[in-house]
């Protein structure tokens, strides 16, 4: 299982955006992109991923930034359901691991113009078929950067809350993302256990 280990936030280069920062700043935690930052500009799209040893199995942590000229709930809306449809476990084997939630997607979208968004994302937050879906803006004409809080939840969404408010800067200490996803499904196959060896002692008799 990966450590996400935490160090002290490298001062952001002068002149750069939030975007480029924090493409900066995942390049640093081992995010890799096929893609030429010339295909970024002429296009509006980046994909960043991450493979992860999650126990047993391999997931993967992805991170996604689009470009869009505005923003609203219909917008947020649409894009967290193609993006989840997309990345949600399709094979068999991946479906049956789905309870470790093995695909974490962050989806910057990075909006054009400098009017502020102000409205939670907490309610854009989607776990899927073992992807876990959570939405970012960025604004770099002002220089905003807003994730979900969702400070009511616990379990598998607010580390990855915590793991996104590290990379920028926000937190220090260390993040694992998936402990709590790992230790619900070790305490799942107990209670799958013990169900079973009760059903057996009953047999016998």
């Amino acid at each position: 299982m990966q450590e996400l280990k935490a160090e002290k936030p490298i001062e952001s280069p002068a002149g750069t955006d939030v975007v480029s920062r924090l493409m900066g700043r995942i390049r640093e935690e081992g995010f890799t992109t096929d893609q030429p930052i010339e295909e970024w500009q002429q296009f509006g799209e980046s994909i960043f991923r991450r493979p992860e040893k999650i126990s047993v199995a391999s997931g993967e942590t992805i991170f996604i930034f689009t470009r869009i000229p505005e923003l609203n709930e219909r917008i947020l809306r649409q894009t967290s359901e193609a993006v989840v449809n997309t990345y949600k476990a399709k094979s068999f084997q991946d479906k049956a691991l789905s309870l470790l939630q093995l695909t974490t997607v962050y989806h910057g979208l990075v909006v054009d113009g400098d009017p502020p968004y102000n409205e939670s994302l907490d309610a854009f937050i989607v776990r899927r078929g073992g992807a876990t879906f959570l939405p970012v803006v960025l604004i770099p004409e002002i220089n905003q950067v807003l994730c979900p809080q969702a400070e009511e939840r616990v379990g598998t969404v607010r580390p990855r809350i915590e793991y996104f408010q590290y990379l920028l800067g926000e937190r220090r200490e260390s993040v694992n993302m998936h402990r709590a996803t790992v230790q619900a499904f070790y305490i799942s196959v107990a209670v799958v256990l013990v169900l079973l060896i009760a059903v057996g002692f009953s047999l016998v008799r």
